[in-house]
């Protein structure tokens, strides 16, 4: 047996020594960049012995191919972008509601009783003693807060004092009761939360927040959509999600990521709790994005726009296989083998020159173009042509100029600025009340979050019914008639002589004037005698 064995292994020696003599020709090693993968024919029928014989290497070469970007120099070809979501619909009752109507649309009745009930139970818990607070007194509360936000003084109790006397906040409630309320609102029972809901950094405020949020959803969205992020201000140190923005009017407070139309109007959105320390497959940008488009319908061509923090070309990717179209602004070191010229080499060129490129296995047109410096747009929906003019500032002729501009720039200038627009209209009217607990920073601004989108729907309302401009209620006016609505609708008449400006100390009695009276037949006739 031994002896057999032997004799078979030289054998098998042999034949390896002789196939290695045939092959030594050939050189199989990584590292030559000239070796090209025989092709294999595909069989007409696929067994599980037929795929072991095809190499590794063109399994990886075929993954490969699909995910690293191709960039061609060419035109970009624009797709089929007709929008086939719904759209916003006129009223059914052909007329406009009052302010109170739609004001009470992101803020239910659901909403003012889980308040009612928290606050009433926490002031048990904090005093001893409910302070019985009802949900007219908490709509009077909210109301005041918007005539505060009309009529600005620095501290909540100027409202009361003589000299500064307001009627339409003063003679709502007395001064106590207005900061006993605002010392014990609360969102939650804070006996009933579990540890596990205290992982959640927002739980304080969570009922209130989910509640505003299936409201805005409830909206039907527009064709176009609007992600940035926006700022709550807060400049205190008792929050642990409390972010530092560089750049921003108010860089101190809470961030919020926010999903709006081009008119502001808010339907979805995620308050932003801090990094987890772990790194996600593409980035937060592109989950951001992500997650607050996971509401709109799929395959329905809605058009998202975003800027250079969200923008990836995966984030592209993931959208077009959902059938929706990108378009932002992108960062350099997101680009790699995108062969656009360098910004030194534009700028050579002057101002209004543009490079583009395309990429073939997702059709993602990239364009950088030169204005005060350079800008690079990455879109799935519109490219640099047909090319556009902008009129621009000229210092050395002292006038305005027309300068080329590429037709994604443009898409993009009238689109995006949503959140922003949402920011400026938040800033205007508002009063900044201060309180020590951080989450009531948060509660105050989506009430006047509500507000806006009440008056946003309102406009829209307008436009869909084609009715007179004139006729619609400014901002200021419309959170006028909403404060004075929240405070005396379903209001009992109060005991006593009613408070008025009339009778107020900040605007005392005028002195009557002295009526003169004309002198009677009588007394003419008597003069006219000497008598």
């Amino acid at each position: 047996m031994s002896q057999r064995i032997l004799a078979e292994d030289l054998i098998n020696r042999i034949n390896c020594e002789q196939s290695e003599d045939e092959l030594e020709d050939i050189d199989d090693s990584d590292e030559d960049e000239n070796y090209e993968t025989p092709q294999i024919e595909e069989p007409q029928m696929e067994t599980e012995d037929d795929e072991d014989d095809i190499p590794l290497v063109n399994f990886a070469r075929t993954s490969t191919s699909s995910c690293n970007p191709r960039w061609r120099k060419r035109k970009f070809t624009s797709p089929n972008s007709v929008f086939l979501g719904a759209t916003p619909q006129p009223p059914v009752s052909a007329k406009i509601d009052t302010p109170y109507e739609y004001f009470r649309r992101f803020t239910p009745d659901s909403m003012f009783n889980n308040i009612v009930s928290n606050t009433n139970l926490y002031s048990t818990q904090k005093c001893g003693k409910p302070i019985n607070i009802s949900n007219k007194e908490l709509e009077q509360v909210i109301g005041m807060y918007f005539h505060m936000g009309l009529v600005k003084m620095n501290s909540v109790r100027q409202y009361w004092e003589t000299e500064t006397f307001y009627p339409p906040v003063a003679g709502v409630m007395s001064r106590n009761r207005f900061q006993e309320i605002l010392a014990t609102l609360h969102f939650v029972n804070n006996l009933a939360v579990t540890e596990d809901d205290k992982k959640d950094k927002l739980w304080k405020l969570r009922p209130f927040l989910d509640q505003m949020k299936e409201c805005c959803l409830k909206l039907t969205p527009t064709e176009f959509v609007c992600i940035d992020e926006m700022m709550c201000q807060f400049r205190g140190k008792t929050s642990k999600i409390r972010q530092y923005l560089k750049g921003k009017p108010h860089p101190w407070g809470f961030k919020i990521w926010a999903r709006t139309d081009p008119s502001g109007i808010l339907y979805d959105f995620e308050v932003y709790q801090g990094g987890t320390g772990v790194r996600t497959e593409h980035g937060q940008g592109t989950d951001v994005v992500l997650k607050l488009t996971s509401s709109l319908p799929v395959n329905a061509n809605y058009k998202v726009y975003a800027d250079n923090f969200f923008t990836s070309i995966p984030l592209l990717k993931k959208l077009k296989e959902r059938g929706m179209f990108y378009t932002g602004t992108v960062r350099k070191n997101r680009l790699a083998g995108c062969p656009l010229l360098e910004d030194k080499e534009l700028k050579t060129k002057g101002r209004g020159a543009l490079d583009y490129s395309v990429e073939e296995n997702f059709q993602i047109a990239a364009v950088k173009w030169e204005d005060n410096k350079s800008v690079t747009m990455l879109s799935s929906l519109t490219g640099a042509h047909p090319v556009l003019e902008a009129e621009r500032w000229d210092k050395q002729k002292k006038s305005y100029v027309k300068i080329p501009m590429p037709s994604v720039v443009g898409d993009y200038n009238k689109k995006m600025g949503g959140v922003d627009l949402l920011d400026s209209f938040l800033a205007s009217f508002r009063f900044k009340m201060r309180s020590r607990r951080w989450y009531l920073y948060l509660f105050w601004h989506f009430m006047m979050v509500a507000l806006i989108n009440s008056w946003n729907v309102y406009r829209k309302d307008f436009q869909l019914l084609k009715l007179p401009k004139k006729e619609m209620l400014s901002r200021r006016r419309f959170q006028s008639y909403l404060a004075s609505t929240l405070i005396k609708v379903n209001s009992q008449p109060k005991r006593g002589r009613p408070l008025n400006a009339s009778s107020s100390p900040a605007s005392p009695a005028q002195p009557q004037k002295k009526r003169r009276h004309a002198p009677t037949d009588d007394v003419i006739e008597v003069k006219e005698m000497g008598l």
